[in-house]
């Protein structure tokens, strides 16, 4: 059978009057079984008569997230007796969204990758895009299947996919796809730094406004406790100004934002409240269990860094008695507190073991809030005005010595 005749064949057999036949017959049988969507269903039908494809994509991704569809096996006999006979019609990217929602409904997780797979081997060589939205949920059904060698495989593949087409401006529901599903692997993995950073890309690529409130709350807690147990996470800026966080704050996770806030700020007094408030809440957290002596000494670490930050570039050769009362640590430990801040990168500088103090050079770049900004904002007059009157007393300077020539 040469390649014109199998085209025609098939172009024939999908888009047929009795290929159509079916697809409005499996329409009409949809709004049998759920009458509550019969103008959605009819639609679907009116853009299929009409050859409206781009219109009928867009209603089909709105067909799959009906809360009524995902039980069972409706969502599947949608995509393989309506979408599937059209797939060549409908935009690749748009199709590897339907397949994706349709596939959810599987139970098992082999069944469920076999499908993705299918979908996405018939996508590869018409999109880029396409092919890696239904890679990364591929490692969505190795990770639910408990198969973290198969999964990180996968991710690679899909992170060599990325940086290869980086330059073709993927869309940024790709970009999330990726991020989701590899942060989802990272916490399996207890990676803590990297799950908080690549959690935070998959926030910055997400429509927040159409993520479901529960899926907000998730991952708000999720990269919550994660920011809190980062071994090299000292900053919580870029959570705190994210609107996901505002999602607990009438649940009874409240105390989750409350806590991250008083960290971020280096607020050890807030922190010893929170501790004593919700003490019972922070005790059911499994994953902070055992972390006591580690969580004391990041709060300490960041109030150091507070600290540091709110002294003028002039002042940064600090005491170690400073360092005490502004630590809340003995001075017989201030300099172990010292020497782990400059172990962790997250200040340079060097101890004068004799002079007890310590010469800051630099501090960790941080996300700040609007009081910080507009505490910065005053150091940067203040410095402003101190090179003003060092300009004016030069001038002056050299004037009188031009007059004395």
């Amino acid at each position: 059978i040469n390649a014109e005749y199998m085209g025609h064949f098939l172009s024939v057999y999908f888009f047929s009057p009795y290929s159509s036949h079916m697809a409005l017959a499996y329409l009409e049988g949809l709004l049998s079984a759920f009458p509550e969507h019969a103008a959605d269903i009819n639609e679907l039908s009116d853009l299929y008569t009409r050859s409206l494809w781009n219109e009928l994509t867009l209603k089909l991704q709105e067909a799959a997230s009906y809360p009524r569809f995902e039980p069972g096996t409706t969502l599947l006999q949608l995509y393989e007796q309506f979408v599937h006979p059209i797939a060549k019609k409908l935009n690749p990217l748009s199709l590897a969204k339907i397949a994706v929602a349709c596939g959810r409904v599987h139970q098992d997780a082999a069944k469920g990758r076999t499908f993705i797979l299918t979908v996405g081997e018939d996508l590869k060589t018409e999109s880029v895009e396409a092919f890696l939205y239904c890679k990364c949920e591929e490692s969505a059904w190795l990770l639910k299947a408990g198969d973290l060698k198969a999964t990180k495989h996968v991710l690679d593949e899909c992170t060599e996919l990325m940086v290869q087409h980086e330059a073709k401006d993927l869309e940024a529901i790709v970009h999330a796809a990726y991020h989701s599903n590899l942060a989802l692997y990272l916490k399996a993995t207890r990676q803590h730094n990297e799950f908080y950073q690549t959690a935070l890309r998959f926030l910055a690529f997400s429509d927040l406004e159409r993520l479901p409130v529960d899926q907000q709350q998730h991952w708000a807690y999720e990269i919550g406790i994660a920011a809190l147990l980062g071994e090299t996470v000292y900053n919580f800026g870029e959570l705190l100004g994210n609107p996901v966080v505002h999602s607990l704050a009438q649940t009874n996770l409240k105390w989750l934002p409350e806590l991250l806030t008083a960290y971020n700020k280096g607020d050890l007094k807030a922190y010893q409240q929170l501790s004593t408030t919700y003490g019972a809440q922070l005790s059911a957290v499994t994953e902070l269990k055992g972390k006591e002596a580690f969580l004391q000494q990041k709060i300490k670490l960041m109030a150091l860094l507070n600290h540091l930050f709110t002294r003028t570039a002039d002042s940064m050769v600090v005491p170690f008695q400073e360092v005490a009362t502004a630590t809340d640590t003995p001075l017989d430990q201030v300099e172990h507190l010292l020497l782990k801040a400059l172990a962790l990168g997250i200040i340079k500088g060097f101890i004068d073991e004799v002079a007890q103090s310590i010469s800051v050079t630099w501090v960790q770049a941080r996300v700040l809030d609007r009081v910080e900004i507009a505490a910065l904002a005053a150091k940067v007059a203040v410095w402003s005005d101190v090179v003003r009157n060092t300009m004016a007393t030069l001038t002056a300077a050299t004037t009188e010595f031009a007059n004395r020539q």
